[in-house]
């Protein structure tokens, strides 16, 4: 009972960090590319949307799961992984999105945190609860170094 209570309510907070689409999204190529402005663009067309902090809130959920001593199962591991991949290659596309300076570097250091996770979405489990939670941390990391490279960019 009281595990499925936590998972409804996990579920209520991701669908109240949901955002919602227009109707239009899709209509036309992104172009991000070759516009100026850095991350400015991205904070003020409507057009343009920031996949990865559409990802982060859940990701940090899946962190908080498998940080629990009783929340390290299968499952979790699973989840976390699966949801990291995902989220790392949206890290990647918003930092080249708006011109981020260093994206090799964090590339580098995505590919490291993908690499101790033990592979990616649909690999079997691999990960024991202690070292899960050893790669929570640098998923922490991972996510630290995003949001400062976007700030930068913003500048």
């Amino acid at each position: 009972m009281y595990r499925s209570a936590r998972w409804l309510a996990l579920l209520a907070i991701l669908a109240a960090c949901r955002e919602t689409r227009s109707a239009s999204e899709g209509v036309g190529a992104r172009d991000v590319g070759s516009r100026a402005g850095g991350a400015e663009v991205a904070e003020s067309e409507p057009g343009l949307e920031l996949e990865a902090r559409r990802l982060i809130p859940r990701t940090r959920a899946q962190i908080s799961e498998v940080k629990r001593p009783e929340g390290a199962t299968a499952e979790n591991i699973t989840a976390l992984r699966n949801g990291v991949s995902t989220l790392a290659s949206a890290m990647e596309e918003d930092l080249n999105g708006v011109g981020a300076a260093d994206v090799e570097s964090f590339r580098v250091l995505s590919d490291s945190v993908l690499q101790e996770i033990d592979g990616g979405a649909g690999d079997p489990p691999g990960l024991s609860p202690e070292r899960a939670r050893q790669a929570a941390a640098q998923v922490e990391r991972l996510i630290r170094v995003y949001e400062e490279q976007m700030r930068k960019a913003a500048n």
